[in-house]
């Protein structure tokens, strides 16, 4: 998980489920609306932001410092629709999941969950990213303004839950990483061998292993080890890391309160040409969404509000980045 996808899930963290929601045991349409709002305050010397959202310092003057850090406001919309046929017991599905929101995962999908009986939940999906993160073309350039260009991802998602009758979880996530324009160190005449260790196209792969313990009626925990890979084209940017996450989900009458805390390392491949070390890295990661439902007295309505922080510790200063975001919402299900 990288520190902008931790970040822009809190923009639209408005939900509570455990690990893979049970099939509805209905036929027809469900879904939900989620609109928020956040504050959102971020330094990341990569990162330009999303359509609509600038949260990058678009010109920095030297390549041996952290981001000066900025401020600003958003509105969201996250949502999903899903009909249900109980006949073959087949749930169909487009948009963001509340498992995955509930997790700080930002994907959409479109994709398909099949009652496998005593097997469990079977589960494959297309995995979109709906808005493209923008990143810069360039962004060691110095003293001068840095051009945005888009980032963005597609790939593939399959899972089996409720394995054999049990709680345990495994996913399997595929995507492929495009970046529009890649200029990454022209502005330093690099030599075009060492321009290559830095191109940022590639292809991920994450294998995801998560168990629920249900405590009591009114806690439950959600350990998660997941292993990653990044295949990009530039060595330098090649990378593999491994992330544990721990979820806490408590319940009480109308009320709920869900926290996440998650650490992961990163290790690349090769020496990064511009600093002339590895850009390793280390992540954490916290969260706490509460939320009350039936709110004024409505049943399908519940209020949310959720807080988010995510740190990046590198061993190259010009990679550190920090985030908070504080959002508050509604949500409404159908």
């Amino acid at each position: 998980m990288r520190l902008l996808t931790a970040t822009a899930a809190a923009l639209v963290l408005h939900t509570a489920a455990f690990a893979i929601e049970p099939l509805p045991t209905e036929e027809g349409l469900r879904g939900y609306v989620a609109p928020g709002v956040s504050v959102l305050r971020f330094r990341d010397n990569t990162l330009a932001g999303t359509k609509g959202l600038e949260i990058g310092n678009k010109r920095i003057d030297s390549l041996d410092q952290r981001a000066e850090a900025e401020t600003t406001g958003s509105f969201s919309l996250a949502a999903e629709v899903g009909y249900m046929f109980t006949e073959p017991g087949v749930y169909l599905y487009l948009g963001n999941r509340l498992e995955d929101y509930l997790r700080l995962d930002n994907s959409s999908e479109l994709g398909a969950r099949l009652d496998a009986g005593t097997a469990g939940i079977l589960e494959a999906a297309a995995v979109f990213s709906p808005v493209a993160v923008e990143v810069w073309e360039d962004p060691f350039l110095t003293s001068a303004d840095r051009t945005e260009t888009d980032r963005t991802s597609s790939g593939a998602r399959i899972g089996w839950a409720n394995i054999l009758g049990s709680t345990l979880e495994l996913r399997a996530t595929f995507r492929s990483i495009e970046i529009d324009t890649e200029r990454s160190g022209e502005s330093l005449g690099l030599s075009e061998n060492d321009r290559a260790l830095l191109a940022r196209d590639g292809d991920s792969a994450d294998l995801e292993l998560l168990y629920t313990w249900k405590l009591n009626e009114r806690h439950a925990f959600i350990p998660a080890i997941r292993f990653g890979t990044y295949d990009a084209d530039g060595d330098a940017m090649t990378r593999d890391g491994v992330t544990l996450q721990l979820t806490h989900a408590f319940s009480y009458e109308r009320y709920r309160l869900i926290s996440n805390l998650g650490l992961r390392q990163t290790e690349y491949d090769e020496k990064n040409p511009v600093f002339d070390a590895k850009q390793d890295e280390d992540e954490f990661f916290a969260s706490v969404t509460g939320f009350v439902n039936r709110f004024l007295g409505y049943d399908d309505w519940s209020l949310t509000a959720s807080l988010v922080y995510a740190e990046r510790d590198s061993d190259i200063t010009f990679y550190e980045a920090e985030s908070f975001a504080a959002s508050l919402g509604v949500m409404y299900f159908f």
